[in-house]
């Protein structure tokens, strides 16, 4: 009995994950097991056949140019993990202080297009990218493809021709406290080819974006589409998506929720005649259906989503009801304590259909001139009450005796001048995100 505990214990050690550490200037010949035996290269970690829940940590500040594959898995109890370390007092440490490791793809790499990832995870599971900046991708960013729980976490993704961060039938996957800047740049470039999302979730249901900072984009901030269902979009900041900051298309019970989405003033991000897209946007494009080509059964669309407590400033429609699929409608849907400030529409779409919606709560502040609040007091299944109009009672449908049209203290200049991100007070547009969910609460408790 003693040896055969022995033996167990034995099995179950030399089973446990290693960690391996790479370096610019260490030695592919070495062990890869600390920071003084650590590998040099991106095709030594591409070579190397791994176990599960192996972790590979790339030093802070060091540099790498090509494409990296990761092809393990982990557990749901120890993640297969690419990301950081650094050395203090003579030990090597998770995570980085002042710069993280850059995966750099220099315009050239990866080679196979705009569809393929710099950092690549393709059929394993549980897989952790953390703490690393990849930049300057020929194709995307990052990407994972059924590959379900993939994670990636505090990371920066600067410059891709595609998406920033991509994930394609790949299920439960989340990125948090990360930036992804710069994204889909083949469309800015000749202005032809389709553009990626910032951040894309495809065919990939119960995803969560959170905590998340995504900045001058050509195509849309975050995107989920083709069938996703049950993505939470939730505390996240967008400035200057072209296209539009989040969009959810053919994406069923969708929250987004607690958002700040800011338009921009430099012309290179503009969408139309003086701002970007949609803020944020519902719809059913036609290219996922049989009556476009595509694949998707009618009865999977933008339903059961809900849009409350964002704060949307400066873009063409703050929220944007579209309906492109002749079959499309938005079964209850919900839009609830949302601050929509000088957008040339604070909400467009409204007559578009919405059975069993709710429109409660918002307040749609219009200031500069030639921005309105609505462009239809038509609704098409929702119920409205309890909002705030800055322009006067819309009438039709919207009017209700809870409604309000004076007393809101926004009224400001300059906030369709921010040329930059700098130009923004984050902190400013973070309390009345804050106010609007104690609104939304006051208001719930209220009915």
């Amino acid at each position: 009995m003693r040896l055969a505990g022995f033996l167990a214990l034995f099995v179950a050690t030399s089973c446990q994950a290693a960690t391996y550490y790479v370096r610019s200037d260490g030695n592919d010949r070495a062990s890869g097991q600390s920071d003084a035996a650590a590998w040099a290269s991106l095709e030594k970690v591409n070579r190397q056949s791994f176990k599960a829940g192996d972790v590979v940590l790339f030093r802070e500040g060091d540099r790498w140019e090509g494409k990296l594959a990761v092809d393990w898995s982990g557990t749901d109890s120890s993640y297969a993990t690419v990301g950081a370390y650094y050395v203090e007092n003579g030990m090597a440490l998770r995570g980085f202080r002042d710069r993280r490791p850059i995966i750099e793809g220099a315009g050239r790499y990866p080679t196979g297009g705009i569809y393929e990832a710099l950092v690549a995870v393709n059929a394993h599971d549980y897989v952790r990218i953390e703490n690393l900046e990849v930049r300057d991708s020929e194709g995307r960013g990052i990407g994972f493809a059924r590959s379900a729980h993939g994670e990636v976490v505090n990371a920066v993704v600067d410059g891709t021709y595609g998406s920033g961060i991509h994930f394609l039938d790949s299920d439960r996957g989340s990125v948090s406290r990360s930036l992804v800047t710069r994204a889909g740049l083949v469309f800015g470039r000749d202005g032809k080819r389709p553009w990626g999302a910032a951040i894309t979730f495809v065919d990939s249901d119960s995803g969560r974006i959170a905590d998340t900072t995504v900045t001058e984009t050509y195509g849309e901030g975050i995107n989920v589409n083709h069938g996703s269902s049950g993505t939470l979009i939730e505390n996240n900041r967008v400035f200057a998506a072209r296209s539009a900051g989040i969009y959810a298309d053919a994406a069923p019970s969708t929250t987004i929720r607690r958002n700040i989405v800011v338009g921009t003033a430099n012309r290179e991000f503009w969408r139309g005649n003086d701002s970007v897209g949609a803020g944020i946007a519902i719809n059913d494009e036609k290219y996922h259906y049989k009556v476009g080509g595509g694949s998707l059964s009618d009865d999977i669309q933008s339903k059961d989503v809900k849009i409350e407590s964002n704060v949307v400033v400066y873009t063409s429609s703050g929220i944007a009801l579209w309906a492109a699929a002749p079959h499309a409608s938005h079964d209850n849907l919900i839009i609830a304590g949302n601050t929509l400030i000088d957008n040339d529409r604070q909400i467009a779409g409204l007559d578009k259909k919405a059975p069993g919606g709710l429109l409660a709560d918002n307040v749609l502040l219009s200031l500069s001139k030639g921005t309105v609040d609505v462009n239809s007091a038509k609704l098409s299944g929702l119920t409205a009450r309890n909002n705030y109009f800055s322009q006067g009672d819309p009438g039709g449908e919207l009017s209700h005796a809870g409604n309000r049209h004076e007393g809101i203290a926004l009224r400001k200049e300059g906030w369709r001048k921010f040329d930059s991100i700098d130009d923004v007070d984050w902190e400013e547009l973070e309390r009345i995100a804050r106010s609007s969910t104690e609104r939304r609460v006051t208001a719930a408790d209220q009915n």
